[in-house]
């Protein structure tokens, strides 16, 4: 009676299998977690382009006499029907030409609804270009400066 052992805890083997585990399972879940927020991040910033592109046509369709310079876009010429922006001339220009109506600033300036959520930075300093196309104005970001 007194030789029989007592199995009543986990064996240092068996231990250290479910921490192996357990430590492969969080680690997959980091990786899918943080692709996942990457992903939305760069998503976010694709919206914003998009409405900094609207509001680069609403402005040039509220100001066409500045297409004055020439350009080219996906390898065709434009003579005197396009104009190149920054974020920053858009919002000078006056107007909302944002889909908020207004831009909130924070209290050292920045455009909270003008940062690169992927990057942190200001998209003030990226430019847009718009362009004159069979009498109608398109855009198109050229650089998107806040990504790097």
């Amino acid at each position: 009676m007194g030789d029989s052992m007592n199995n009543k805890g986990f064996t240092l083997v068996e231990l250290l299998g479910v921490i192996v585990v357990l430590a492969i399972v969080i680690f997959v879940a980091f990786f899918s977690v943080n692709k996942i927020r990457e992903d939305e991040l760069k998503r976010i910033v694709e919206v914003k382009i998009g409405q900094i592109e609207q509001a680069a046509i609403l402005y040039a369709q509220d100001n066409p006499n500045i297409l004055t310079e020439s350009c080219v876009v996906d390898d065709v010429y434009y003579n005197n029907y396009c104009k190149v922006l920054t974020v920053r001339e858009l919002i000078n220009a006056g107007g909302n030409y944002f889909e908020s109506g207004t831009l909130t600033q924070d209290e050292s300036g920045n455009y909270e609804d003008l940062i690169n959520d992927w990057t942190g930075k200001s998209m003030l300093d990226d430019t847009v270009q718009v362009y004159r196309k069979n009498n109608r104005i398109y855009s198109v970001m050229l650089e998107v400066k806040s990504n790097s």
